[in-house]
């Protein structure tokens, strides 16, 4: 049986979680064509662009994800634009943010797209930023994010405690149904 539809991605972490919740499906395969991303703070327009880019690259229908980090004191940035923030500052955004207005939220989007249309799921975890990286699991930023109710940051949790409170473990379980993975 040949796969129905393709996880695009590059980033090797980002494959092993999602293969990590989806599990090893005949209906699903694993492609890492590079797109060009959009610069922009709304998640929905930067993940559909994402989503047609993919698509025209490969011609077979696809899945993408993006992430944002909005943090409150500094008016929702970096948002979606989180992977040049984090490539420029990477834990030093901790220092970034004011003590006592730590308060962020982390944002994952997921797009579905079969060449005609694009299905946008999103899904996002309150939380706030550390006063400094702490863990070693995980990517990017990983250490630095805490979600509500917690008290260990992304970066210190297992694999699967972080995808219980990640917007990227709700999406997938919302992903499953909508496809029938």
């Amino acid at each position: 049986m040949a796969p129905t539809w393709f996880y695009n991605t590059t980033n090797d972490e980002k494959r092993r979680e999602f293969q990590h919740l989806l599990g090893s499906s005949p209906q699903l395969g694993y492609l890492r064509e590079k797109v060009t991303e959009i610069l922009d703070m709304d998640l929905e327009m930067v993940i559909r662009a994402k989503a047609i880019a993919a698509y025209r690259a490969v011609r077979v229908p696809v899945i993408v994800e993006h992430g944002a980090l909005c943090i409150e004191a500094l008016n929702g940035l970096p948002g979606a634009l989180v992977k040049p923030f984090w490539n420029s500052l990477d834990t030093r955004l901790c220092e970034v943010v004011p003590a006592g207005h730590r308060a962020a939220k982390a944002r994952s989007a997921l797009c579905y797209c079969d060449g005609r249309e694009r299905h946008v799921l999103l899904a996002e975890t309150e939380g706030e930023i550390a006063l400094q990286a702490r863990g070693s699991g995980g990517f990017h930023w990983d250490p630095i994010f805490i979600p509500k109710g917690e008290k260990r940051t992304f970066g210190e949790m297992t694999l699967d405690e972080k995808l219980s409170f990640s917007p990227f473990g709700k999406l997938h379980t919302e992903l499953r149904k909508k496809l029938g993975l």
